[in-house]
């Protein structure tokens, strides 16, 4: 008597076969997909401290600007302070005076942006980011 196997196990293996092939195929994209999205998030956080650090900058240039001169920086660009290809600009200030008996004190309110990739890519470049910083000073004379 031959031992023959019936039709029903015939190639049983190879449906099994393509069903691991195919899981595991599915577990390996969806990790790429998580590996990526965390590389993208930890990219942005990088960028936004750069861009935090960016905008100090500006600020301690205002402020070093206001210090020495006694007037508000213009507004704009600050020239020469392109930080690893982000703007600075200064946004406003705005100065006040105020006389307490024979003091004068001045005040200056300072705001100051940094942007890497410009003010117009928003939404548009995947490397986005922006940090935007005020101070106030008060200086008597």
């Amino acid at each position: 008597m031959m031992n023959r196997k019936s039709s029903i196990q015939k190639g049983f293996a190879l449906p099994a076969a393509i069903f691991l092939v195919v899981i595991v195929g599915l577990i390996i994209a969806g990790l790429q997909r998580i590996s990526s999205s965390q590389i993208a998030t930890s990219t942005m956080g990088f960028q936004s401290s750069r861009a935090y650090m960016a905008a100090f900058s500006g600020i301690e240039w205002a402020a070093y600007r206001v210090k020495t001169t006694t007037a508000c920086p213009a507004t704009g660009v600050i020239a020469g302070l392109t930080l690893m290809g982000f703007q600075v600009d200064v946004k406003s200030c705005v100065a006040g005076v105020f006389n307490d008996g024979a003091v004068v004190v001045n005040t200056f309110d300072i705001r100051v942006l940094a942007t890497y990739g410009g003010e117009a890519q928003y939404g548009v470049s995947p490397d986005f980011a922006s940090r935007e910083l005020s101070v106030s000073m008060v200086i008597e004379n």
